[in-house]
């Protein structure tokens, strides 16, 4: 018995511990290249509506934005994908996927803030919708240059020319509707400050008692 089992022991050495494989399919793998798509996008977007507002600020927000989405598009593109671009794919791959985070950016900042930028957000949204679609499609690996010139990238076309009409139609409202809403906006507060000044006639009150008596002194 000994004789036997003791060359096979020697055969079927003892497996060692080893960890599990990084798995590109798993749901925490697949959801950090999504949040990292989403929130540069996210960030890109708020920076591109309020830019006037603070450009330092802002152009730095819109910076970052772009290094979340870049790294997004790495996770998602060389990481978790089955098959690695080349290094000419790589370079286009990157440079259409900032774009498209650009064109996403616009027009989701744009919808979001058009009340507070109208005239602004008006031709940043059909914009950002041209320029999605066109990076999307050098982006995709299934993309083809003909599917720029096709009966959906015509129905793009035209969705962008509707939305940029009827935006800058809104915007012409907004605009000369709330000129008279920021007046009274600021006017509303500017009453209280004028109440004192109106209330100054109880301030005489005391002074006619004075002439008064400076009428009996004489």
């Amino acid at each position: 018995m000994t004789t036997v089992t003791e060359p096979e022991r020697r055969q079927n050495p003892p497996t060692r511990h080893r960890r599990p494989a990084f798995d590109k399919k798993s749901l925490p793998a697949r959801y950090t290249g999504q949040m990292l798509y989403f929130m540069g996008a996210a960030l890109i977007a708020g920076a591109v509506v309020h830019y006037p507002i603070d450009p330092s600020l802002y152009a730095i927000i819109c910076g970052v934005g772009a290094v979340v989405f870049l790294l997004g598009t790495i996770v998602n593109e060389f990481v978790l994908a089955d098959e690695r671009p080349a290094v000419g794919q790589a370079f286009s791959l990157v440079a259409f996927s900032l774009l498209l985070s650009f064109g996403v950016g616009m027009v989701g900042g744009g919808i979001q803030h058009f009340e507070q930028f109208p005239e602004r957000s008006a031709w940043m949204t059909p914009i950002g919708l041209l320029m999605s679609y066109v990076a999307f499609v050098a982006k995709d690996s299934k993309g083809r240059w003909r599917h720029l010139v096709s009966p959906f990238a015509a129905v793009v076309v035209v969705i962008s020319a509707l939305t940029w009409l009827g935006m800058i139609t809104l915007a012409g409202a907004i605009g000369s509707g709330g000129g008279h809403d920021h007046g009274t906006t600021t006017g509303t507060p500017a009453k209280p400050d004028q109440a004192p000044a109106e209330s100054a006639p109880p301030s005489k009150a005391p002074a006619e008692p004075a002439q008064d008596g400076h009428s009996h002194s004489h």
